[in-house]
């Protein structure tokens, strides 16, 4: 991988972690405030905080090289739900936030599953 693609790619990597920490974190300290959200949605209340959890697991993940693809692509699913979410409840900008960090999280999954074949 070239010099530049690997820079992009720590770099990318950190901003989601970071994001995802961040993001997770809030969920989990302030459940009290996220929970009737997610019932508004019509999700059970323990959504959050799994939803959480995953966030902040999936924020270190994209962290460490070695799991970092599948942290990627298991964020991406939960953007996924998130695009699926905002949209069906015709939140069509509040779509735009998890659409952008889906793409970039597929092209951290992408780029790190392709190293992992190259290396064998």
């Amino acid at each position: 991988m070239s010099k530049g693609k690997t820079i992009a790619l720590w770099t990318v990597s950190g901003l989601l972690g970071a994001m995802f920490l961040f993001s997770g974190g809030v969920k989990l300290v302030h459940l009290d405030a996220v929970k009737p959200m997610f019932v508004q949605y019509g999700y059970a209340a323990w959504f959050a905080t799994f939803i959480g959890v995953c966030e902040a697991l999936g924020g270190l993940g994209v962290l460490v090289p070695r799991v970092a693809g599948l942290a990627a692509a298991c964020l991406g699913i939960i953007m996924v739900g998130a695009v699926y979410t905002h949209v069906s409840h015709h939140e069509f900008t509040h779509a735009l936030t998890p659409l952008v960090l889906l793409l970039l999280l597929a092209w951290v999954s992408y780029v790190r599953f392709q190293g992992s074949h190259q290396q064998v």
